[in-house]
C-alpha cells in the first residue's frame, strides 16, 4: 500500500524547494525612494540606473532637489520613460539657489539637462517631494527605505513640515559628509557638496532624531569608474546604457567617480562596507564632525570593498536589457 503524503506537507516541501533551489525567492525585496540632485555631476544617473538595474529594489519614486527642479524632474522622466519605467512617479523640491562649486561639475546650467529638453510625453506628478516621502512614509510604515545622493533640501523641508514621518522609515542612507578623508584622498576632511550646497538644510538632517547611515568621501571618493569599464558599458547598447553614455558625453569630463550609487550599494551588499556607529553633526562652514563625547546618533562608513564594489555595479548593468514594451 502507497502511502499518501497530507496535502499540507506537501506544500511545506514545494515551498523548501523553492527556497533552495531559486534563492532570489526568500530575497528580501526593498522599497526605496531615491532623493537626487540628477543632472548635476553624473553619478546620479548611475544611481538611478543601478536602482532600475535592481530586481531586489522596488522604487516607490523618485524625488528631485537643488536648484532647477524642473529640469532635472525632465530628465528623470526621460530616463525612467527610455527604460520603461514612466509608471515610477517623479516628484520635484522647490526651487532653490543654484550653488556653483562642485569639484566635479562646470557651469552654473549643467549640460546634461539637454539630454531631455522638449521632452514632455512623461512629467512628474503634482506633489510636492516632501509631501511625497512624508505620504509614502505614512502609508507604508516601516516598509520604506529613504537614499538621498544630493543636496537635502527636501527631507530638511520634511522634517520641518512633519517631523515624525521621517523615522517612519525602514532605513536612510545619505552620500552626505566628509569624516575623516576629503576630495581627492586628502587626510583633511573637506566640506562635502551635498552639505556645502545647503547648509542650513544639512543642519536640520543631522540633527534630527532619526538614525541615518552616511555615506561620505571617506568611502564614495575613490569609486571611479575606469575606462575599461565605460568601453563595457558603451558597447552593451541598451536604452539605460545609451542614456548613461549620453549623458556622461554631455558631462565632459573623462573619469567618473560614482559617489552617489555607494549608498545603493549599502542597501544591496552590506558585506562590502563597514560602519561604525558615531554623532554626527554639521557645522556652520559645512564640514561634518564626529562629536566622540555624545551617544551616537547615526552610522558612518568607514570602509568599502571598491573593486569589488564596482565590477558588481557594471555587472548589473550589463545584464540588464530594460526597454519599451517590455
Amino acid at each position: 500500500m502507497t502511502a499518501r503524503i497530507p496535502p499540507a506537507l506537501t506544500l511545506i516541501f514545494l515551498a523548501l524547494f523553492a527556497m533552495i533551489f531559486h534563492p532570489t525567492a526568500r530575497a528580501e525585496r526593498h522599497r526605496v525612494i531615491l532623493d537626487s540632485d540628477l543632472g548635476s555631476d553624473v553619478d546620479d544617473a548611475f544611481a538611478l540606473a543601478l536602482l532600475l538595474a535592481s530586481p531586489e529594489l522596488e522604487i516607490v519614486g523618485i524625488t528631485l532637489g537643488h536648484g532647477q527642479t524642473d529640469k532635472r524632474g525632465r530628465l528623470a522622466c526621460r530616463l525612467l520613460y527610455e527604460t520603461g519605467r514612466e509608471e515610477i512617479p517623479v516628484a520635484l523640491g522647490r526651487p532653490t539657489p543654484l550653488v556653483v562649486g562642485h569639484p566635479r561639475i562646470t557651469g552654473p546650467d549643467p549640460r546634461q539637462f539637454s539630454w531631455a529638453e522638449g521632452f514632455s510625453t512623461a512629467k512628474p506628478i503634482d506633489t510636492p517631494a516632501a509631501d511625497f516621502i512624508a505620504d509614502q512614509l505614512r502609508r507604508n510604515p516601516g516598509q520604506i527605505t529613504l537614499i538621498s545622493v544630493g543636496p537635502v533640501s527636501n527631507l530638511a523641508d520634511l522634517l520641518q513640515k512633519d517631523p515624525e514621518a521621517l523615522q517612519l522609515a525602514k532605513r536612510v542612507y545619505s552620500m552626505f559628509g566628509s569624516f575623516y578623508l576629503g576630495y581627492g584622498g586628502s587626510p583633511v576632511p573637506s566640506a562635502e557638496w551635498n552639505v556645502r550646497a545647503d547648509i542650513p538644510a544639512a543642519r536640520i538632517l543631522s540633527s534630527s532624531t532619526t538614525p541615518i547611515t552616511y555615506a561620505g568621501l571617506d568611502v564614495t571618493a575613490f569609486v571611479e569608474l575606469k575606462a575599461e569599464q565605460r568601453q563595457a558599458l558603451w558597447s552593451h547598447r541598451s536604452p539605460l546604457t545609451d542614456a548613461l553614455q549620453a549623458l556622461y558625453r554631455l558631462w565632459g569630463r573623462e573619469t567618473p567617480i560614482l559617489f552617489d550609487p555607494v549608498p545603493i550599494g549599502m542597501v544591496l551588499w552590506p558585506e562590502l562596507f563597514r560602519t561604525r556607529a558615531a554623532h554626527v553633526r554639521t557645522t556652520a562652514e559645512g564640514f561634518t564632525v564626529i562629536d566622540e563625547s555624545r551617544p551616537p546618533n547615526s552610522r558612518v562608513a568607514m570602509s568599502i570593498q571598491t573593486d569589488e564594489f564596482l565590477k558588481r555595479l557594471v555587472d548589473r548593468l550589463l545584464r540588464q536589457n530594460l526597454k519599451r514594451g517590455r
